[in-house]
C-alpha cells in the first residue's frame, strides 16, 4: 500500500508547494500592477480637472472682454452672452457666469437707488450691516430659480469668499475660493461648493501695482460650482473602479470637497495615490483610493479557488444542469413580475418622460397629455383635455397637424415635424412620432404622438447655415455666397441682356493700423468699412468680404462703368474719413477696380481676376484711387480720385 500512497503524497505535497510559489508570484505581480494602474489613472484624472478649471477660467475671461470692450454692459447683454456659451451642453457642471459689483460703503445708497429704478423695487443688498465695502450679485446666468437666490448678495461679507476676491483684486488673477455652501443651495440634494472669480476694472484706469488695481476695481465676474456636479461633468460617471477624494489643502474631514463614492466603508490597507494641485491659488489635494475586496475576502476567494479547482471537474455537469433549469425558473417569475408591473410602469414611463405625450380619439380631439408637454408649451392640464388637436398649433400650422392625425387614424405610422404655439414662447419646433391605437378587432380607436422639442437644434442649424456663407466678423457673405450670387447675376444678364458691374476694393493703410493699434482696433475698422460701404449701396446689391482687407461689391443692372465709378467713388470718399477706435483715430484710403459683364469677362474667375488686375493698377498709380479695367491693350484708365 506504502508503494501506491507514498508517491501519491510526495505528488501532492510537490503541488501544493509549487502552487503556493506560484501564486505568491502571481499576488506580487497583482500588486504592481495595481500600483501602476492606480499612479497612471490619478495623474489622468488630475489632468482633466486642470485642463476643465482651465476652461472655466478662459469663459470668465471672455466675460471679462465683454466690460473691456463695453462702455456698459447691460443685463440683456450679459444675457446674450452667456446664452451664446451654450454653458450646458460644452461647460458641464458649471452652475452660471454672473457679475458681482464692488460698491464702497459711501456709494451703498446710491447704488441701491440705481437698481431699484431699473425695476427691482425692492432691491437692497443683503445680508444688512455696517461694512466698509460691500459687493452685490447683479447679474447671473442662467437667471433660474436656483441661481435667482444669490441676486443681491454681498459675497464679501462671508470669510471664505473674501479671501478670494480680495486675492483677486490684488493680483488681477483668477482666484478660487476654499470650501463653501453655496447661496443657490436649498435643503435637499446639498453639496459642496467653490467659486472662482476673476476681477474687472474701470476702462483706462493704471493696473501695474496691487494699489492701482484695487483702485481701479470695477467688480468681478465669477462661476459658481457644485462640485459633485462639476466631477461628474468632468470625469462623468466612469469611476467605478476608483474612489477619489479632494480637500482643500490637508486631509482632514471638514476640508472635504468631494468624495466620489462616499457610501463605501473607510479601508486602511487599500492601495493609494495622493496627489497636490494648485488650482487658482487653493492647493487641492486629490487622494485616490483602489475599490478592491479586502484582504479577508480575498484570502476567502483564495481557499475558494483551491476548492473548486479541486472539485469543479465533478461538479460542471450538475452545476450547469441547475443553472439552466434556474434561469428557466427565474425568467418565468421575471414575465410574470413584468405583467403584474406592466399597467403601473406604463403610467410611471409616461408620466415621467422628458418628452410630449398625447393621445387622441376618432375625432381629433385630446383625450390625454402627459407633463413634459403641459411644460413644453406652458399648458395647464385643463386646458389641453378635450381641445382639437389642431388648436395647439398657430393658424399656419394647423393643416399640417390635421393631415398628420387625418393619416394616424386612416392606420398610418407618421414621423414629421410640427410647429406648435407656447403660451407666453412663442413657436415650438417638434419632431413628432405617431401611430394608431387598434383594438383586438383590428379598428382604429385613437392614436399615440411622442412629441422631441427641437427647437434649439433648428436653431442651431440656421446658425450654422448661416456662418457657411458669411464672414463671422463682418457678417457680410464670405466668397462662397459672393460666388452663387454672381453666377445667379450672370445667368440673369446672359437671359435678359442685362449687363452689371464688380468692384474689386481694397483698403491701403490696413496693415499700418494692425502694427499700431493693434489687431482689436483693425477688426473695429473692418466692422466700421463695412457698415459705410454698405450705405453707398442700394438693398439689391450685394457687398462680400473677399479676404483679409478685400472686399467685393457686385452691382446687378448697372450696366454703365459710369454709374459703376459713380458708386465706387461714394465708398472710397466714405472710407477716407477718419476712423474712431477705442486706441485713438485710424485714416485709411481704398483702391478700387472696376469690370463691367459681359464686356470684359463673362464668369466667376474671369471678372474677379480682372477686378483684381484693376485694383492693383489703382494701388500702382498711387492709392486712393479708382480704375477701369481695358481689354484692348491690357491697359487700365485711371480716374482721378477728386
Amino acid at each position: 500500500m506504502w508503494q501506491i500512497v507514498l508517491p501519491v503524497v510526495v505528488a501532492i505535497a510537490l503541488a501544493v508547494g509549487a502552487f503556493s510559489l506560484v501564486w505568491s508570484e502571481i499576488g506580487r505581480r497583482h500588486q504592481e500592477r495595481v500600483t501602476e494602474r492606480l499612479d497612471f489613472a490619478a495623474h489622468d484624472v488630475a489632468q482633466q480637472i486642470e485642463q476643465r478649471m482651465r476652461a472655466y477660467r478662459q469663459v470668465l475671461r471672455g466675460a471679462r472682454a465683454l466690460f473691456d470692450a463695453s462702455d456698459e454692459v447691460t443685463r440683456e447683454d450679459w444675457h446674450a452672452y452667456v446664452s451664446a456659451l451654450s454653458l450646458q451642453r460644452d461647460f458641464p457642471g458649471i452652475q452660471g457666469v454672473g457679475f458681482s459689483r464692488f460698491v464702497p460703503a459711501a456709494e451703498l445708497s446710491a447704488h441701491e437707488l440705481e437698481m431699484r429704478s431699473t425695476g427691482h423695487g425692492d432691491y437692497r443688498i443683503r445680508p444688512p450691516g455696517e461694512r466698509r465695502e460691500f459687493s452685490s450679485i447683479v447679474y447671473l446666468e442662467p437667471f433660474d430659480w436656483r441661481n435667482q437666490r444669490a441676486f443681491s448678495f454681498d459675497m464679501m461679507s462671508e470669510p471664505v469668499r473674501r479671501e478670494a476676491m480680495q486675492r483677486a483684486r490684488l493680483s488681477g488673477e483668477a482666484a478660487l475660493t476654499g470650501k463653501v455652501r453655496l447661496i443657490q443651495e436649498t435643503d435637499q440634494d446639498i453639496q459642496t461648493g467653490v467659486l472662482l472669480y476673476l476681477p474687472a476694472y474701470r476702462h483706462g484706469m493704471p493696473l501695474d501695482t496691487e494699489v492701482r488695481r484695487s483702485e481701479a476695481l470695477m467688480g468681478w465676474v465669477f462661476s459658481p460650482f457644485r462640485m459633485r456636479d462639476l466631477m461628474e461633468g468632468t470625469l462623468g460617471r466612469s469611476m467605478s473602479g476608483l474612489r477619489m477624494r479632494i480637500y482643500d489643502g490637508e486631509a482632514r474631514p471638514e476640508a472635504l470637497l468631494y468624495d466620489s463614492h462616499p457610501d463605501d466603508p473607510e479601508r486602511y490597507d487599500a492601495p493609494e495615490h495622493r496627489l497636490e494641485r494648485d488650482i487658482d491659488g487653493r492647493r487641492w489635494l486629490l487622494v485616490f483610493e483602489q475599490r478592491e475586496l479586502a484582504p479577508s475576502e480575498l484570502d476567502r476567494w483564495r481557499t475558494e479557488l483551491g476548492l473548486v479547482i479541486m472539485f469543479g471537474a465533478l461538479l460542471v455537469a450538475l452545476s450547469a444542469s441547475l443553472g439552466v433549469a434556474r434561469r428557466r425558473a427565474a425568467r418565468l417569475a421575471a414575465v410574470s413580475r413584468s405583467l403584474a408591473r406592466s399597467e403601473s410602469m406604463y403610467s410611471t414611463l409616461v408620466n415621467l418622460s422628458g418628452e410630449g405625450i398625447l393621445s387622441v380619439d376618432v375625432r381629433q380631439a385630446i383625450e390625454f397629455a402627459n407633463p413634459a408637454l403641459h411644460r413644453m408649451l406652458n399648458l395647464d392640464s385643463r386646458d389641453v383635455v378635450g381641445l382639437p388637436a389642431d388648436e395647439l398649433a398657430q393658424d399656419g400650422g394647423r393643416h399640417a397637424v390635421q393631415a398628420m392625425f387625418t393619416a394616424l387614424l386612416a392606420g398610418e405610422t407618421v414621423r414629421m415635424e410640427l410647429t406648435l404655439k407656447a403660451r407666453d414662447r412663442g413657436d415650438v419646433t417638434v419632431l413628432a412620432s405617431g401611430v394608431p391605437r387598434i383594438d383586438s378587432d383590428g379598428r382604429v380607436t385613437g392614436a399615440i404622438v411622442v412629441m422631441a422639442d427641437i427647437s434649439e437644434r433648428k436653431a442651431d442649424e440656421a446658425r450654422i447655415a448661416w456662418l457657411a456663407t458669411h464672414d463671422s466678423l463682418t457678417g457680410l457673405p464670405n466668397r462662397s455666397l459672393l460666388a452663387d450670387r454672381l453666377n445667379r447675376t450672370l445667368v440673369a444678364a446672359r437671359r435678359y441682356d442685362t449687363p452689371f458691374c464688380v468692384l474689386f476694393i481694397d483698403l491701403d493703410h490696413f496693415k499700418d493700423v494692425n502694427d499700431r493699434l493693434g489687431h482689436q482696433a483693425g477688426d473695429q475698422v473692418l466692422i466700421e468699412a463695412s457698415r459705410r460701404m454698405l450705405s453707398c449701396l442700394r438693398a439689391a446689391d450685394t457687398l462680400a468680404r473677399h479676404g483679409g482687407d478685400e472686399f467685393v461689391a457686385l452691382l446687378p443692372e448697372t450696366g454703365s462703368v459710369d454709374a459703376a465709378c459713380a458708386v465706387a467713388e461714394k465708398i472710397r470718399a466714405r472710407l477716407g474719413e477718419p476712423f474712431m477706435v477705442d486706441r485713438g483715430d485710424a485714416q485709411i484710403s481704398a483702391s478700387i477696380g472696376v469690370v463691367t459683364c459681359p464686356e470684359q469677362g463673362e464668369d466667376f474667375d474671369t471678372l474677379l481676376a480682372r477686378a483684381d488686375a484693376a485694383m492693383y493698377a489703382a494701388k500702382a498709380d498711387g492709392r486712393n484711387t479708382i480704375a477701369v479695367w481695358k481689354e484692348q491693350d491690357g491697359k487700365q484708365d485711371f480716374r482721378d480720385p477728386s
